[in-house]
């Protein structure tokens, strides 16, 4: 058993409201006549997104360079704001850099190598004892992945703490000369952000200051569902795969899926109360509700994190759980569920105790 010490977030320099980025949009599309702009235009008003952040001013994003200087960016941001985020956390949760026995980073919207953690662990002092785990291909699951390696690891090193880091630019993964529905749909979504978040383990003498408990992990898979979301890595850049049967899918199986990670666990869906899901967009969002029989106020937190800072990939669903424990004042005992869905096609699920 591990505990959540502090969760904090990275906003990026620019914002954008969706109107915003519709006009530019609509511009970008309108340059090839006849294109069927105002069909695929109609999602930016559907999406559920009223605003979020960049890492780069809107018109770099649209107009964007070669995939070395992107990447160049992507490298420079995820250093920039791993330092910032991780520093905060650390501030935050009481613990010492000195006491950080592993950190997890976790990005999947570039390359770079050395991972972010190693500059994060130079810049704060982190270790020198210290385990590194960089995650970069679980997608939008990556927040949950990283939250389950490390409560794993404190729970052989039970006196030890552990960072994680989820930096997310996905801005900078736009491809302007990609104007399938894909591209398009999700340029209305995705944007930029990160968290840090400081657990330790149960004989931690701040275990107790804790305010929510990660109890289990699950992961599940699904065979021969590889071509529903990912990147394809072109000479530009990273170009997003979302298959247009990924929401039937998961309309058919989250219901199941959880169920069964209750089941394993001796629960029923009456002990949870508090649902800490990522929101996939709007679509997702309503075959969750409706599958799991859910109120509006149970995926409220996950609405308004959409609303304000559009998909966020790995980093949304912490972004999920830190609105709850800031405006959601879950009462002590309360169970809850971590939930994300990531390539592969597979979902990763933890099992939270809030104090």
């Amino acid at each position: 058993m591990s505990t959540i010490l502090a969760i904090e977030r990275y906003l990026p320099p620019f914002r954008y409201g969706q109107e915003v980025v519709t006009d530019w949009i609509k511009a970008w599309l309108t340059e090839v006549p006849g294109h069927d702009s105002a069909r695929l235009l109609s999602v930016y008003a559907a999406a559920g997104v009223k605003s979020r952040g960049s890492v780069a001013p809107i018109e770099e994003v649209l107009f964007p360079k070669d995939f070395e200087t992107q990447n160049d960016r992507y490298r420079e941001s995820m250093i920039t704001a791993g330092k910032d985020v991780a520093r905060r956390a650390l501030a935050a949760s009481g613990v010492s850099p000195q006491e950080i026995g592993l950190v997890v980073s976790v990005s999947c919207t570039g390359f770079m190598i050395p991972a972010v953690d190693a500059y994060v662990a130079d810049a704060l002092g982190l270790g020198p004892r210290l385990v590194r785990l960089p995650i970069t291909e679980s997608g939008c699951a990556g927040g949950v992945v990283g939250l389950a390696r490390a409560a794993e690891f404190l729970s052989v090193h039970p006196g030890q703490a552990a960072l994680v880091l989820a930096l997310e630019f996905a801005s900078l993964t736009f491809q302007r000369w990609d104007r399938s529905a894909t591209n398009v749909i999700s340029a209305a979504i995705f944007g930029d952000g990160g968290a840090a978040v400081v657990l330790v383990g149960r004989e931690h003498p701040r275990f107790a200051e804790g305010r929510v408990r990660v109890l289990d992990a699950e992961s599940h898979f699904f065979p021969g569902t590889s071509h529903f979301m990912g990147f394809r890595l072109r000479n530009q850049g990273l170009q997003i795969i979302l298959d247009r049967d990924l929401t039937p899918f998961v309309r058919r199986e989250v219901a199941g899926a959880i169920q069964g990670f209750l089941v394993r666990r001796d629960l029923t869906r009456a002990d949870v109360t508090r649902w800490i899901l990522h929101p996939g967009g709007r679509k997702i969002i309503e075959a969750m509700t409706e599958q799991l029989g859910l109120a509006p106020q149970d995926l409220a937190a996950t609405e308004h994190v959409l609303s304000e800072h559009g998909n966020m990939s790995s980093v949304t669903v912490l972004f999920v759980l830190e609105e709850i424990l800031r405006t959601g004042a879950p009462i002590p005992g309360e169970k809850g569920v971590l939930g994300a869905f990531g390539p592969g096609f597979g979902a990763e699920f933890a099992l939270l105790e809030f104090r």
